[in-house]
């Protein structure tokens, strides 16, 4: 999630913005008029494809009598042709919504819904025009802010991202995902301990949500602090027990503790899950060697089968988070022939 600088070519504020400029205005004004003189929201109609369909579907809802469906239908059938993939379609529904709408709120929502739809298009620029209309009729909405920073991290802008999960945070501060996604970008942006405090949140918000222990775990191993991540972990195992990733996870981290027989039962479990999981039964085969369990490790080997390279991907990623070394090579040798290993 993410100084004023304008540039001297031709483009407006909005798509300095989302631009490569990292200082560019966070504050261009949503009403402003594009550079040829017509309103940005008149942008997609400019487009001679959505101007045929628009024209289309306004001639069949004359026909029909649906011309004259309401905010709340339009929205409907919008989410009706997401579903079925038809976008053009949905978009046009999502836009008569919000001139249909009857108070500001409505209109900040159905705005909302408008940008995701274009930010789900690949219409980036459309969607940020939205968001920040609906940010200015509704400032302290956490909606259009978070819509607005999960395509700033989308476009790589983290700064303004993390500004705009802050603010969506502040106005929603009991919202568990608000305060999580705030925490994932603050950690992409080096900042361990801020995003360990939003995930401590959102356990306190959603105690018995295993997705906000996992990650919060996840967090602490980061920071090398094994003890509260196994905490949050087993937490995570707890309240998603067919999680077979999360219980790999616990017995990685039980691993790094060196805490053995725990981390065989913790990916044990995990293979009982996912029992078809080659890169599963590799792992624990690995950790019952470290036991010294030569014939239960074979087993597992055997088990796990030809890994392909995806497979092969995840096992040497398991490995390494485990503090294992891993030759590549040798381990590509090994896995041809894994009656081999003992």
């Amino acid at each position: 999630m993410q100084a004023d600088h304008r540039d001297e070519n031709p483009r407006n504020d909005a798509e300095d913005e989302l631009g490569a400029d990292p200082s560019a205005d966070p504050t261009a004004d949503p009403d402003a008029v594009d550079q040829d003189g017509t309103h940005e929201d008149d942008d997609d109609r400019n487009e001679e494809s959505y101007s045929v369909l628009a024209s289309a579907v306004a001639q069949e809802e004359s026909r029909n009598g649906s011309d004259r469906l309401s905010a709340e239908e339009r929205l409907a059938r919008g989410e009706e042709h997401m579903k079925s993939g038809q976008v053009s379609e949905a978009l046009h529904h999502y836009r008569e919504a919000v001139r249909s709408s009857r108070s500001a709120d409505e209109d900040t929502d159905h705005r909302v819904t408008l940008g995701d739809a274009y930010a789900y298009s690949g219409q980036g620029l459309n969607a940020f025009r939205q968001y920040r209309r609906a940010i200015k009729t509704a400032p302290r909405k956490a909606e259009p802010h978070f819509s607005l920073a999960e395509l700033y991290q989308r476009y790589g802008r983290l700064q303004s991202a993390i500004g705009e999960y802050r603010k969506a945070v502040t106005y929603a501060p009991t919202n568990a995902y608000y305060r999580y996604k705030l925490g994932e970008a603050l950690a992409q942006a080096g900042d361990l301990e801020a995003a360990i405090s939003e995930l401590e949140e959102s356990t306190l918000l959603k105690p018995q949500d295993g997705f906000y222990h996992f990650w919060l775990g996840d967090l602490y191993a980061r920071a090398d602090r094994w003890d509260e991540a196994i905490r949050e972990m087993q937490q995570a195992t707890l309240f998603s027990p067919y999680d077979a990733y999360y219980n790999v996870r616990l017995g990685i981290l039980y691993r790094r503790a060196g805490q053995m027989k725990d981390a065989t039962l913790a990916v044990r479990q995990a293979v009982g899950i996912s029992p078809d999981n080659g890169a599963y039964h590799c792992l624990l085969a690995d950790f019952y060697s470290e036991l010294r369990l030569d014939e239960k490790a074979i087993h597992h080997y055997q088990a796990a089968g030809h890994l392909d390279d995806y497979d092969i991907v995840v096992l040497t990623r398991l490995r390494r988070m485990s503090g294992m070394e891993v030759d590549d090579e040798d381990f590509a040798a090994a896995l041809e022939a894994p009656e081999d290993f003992e």
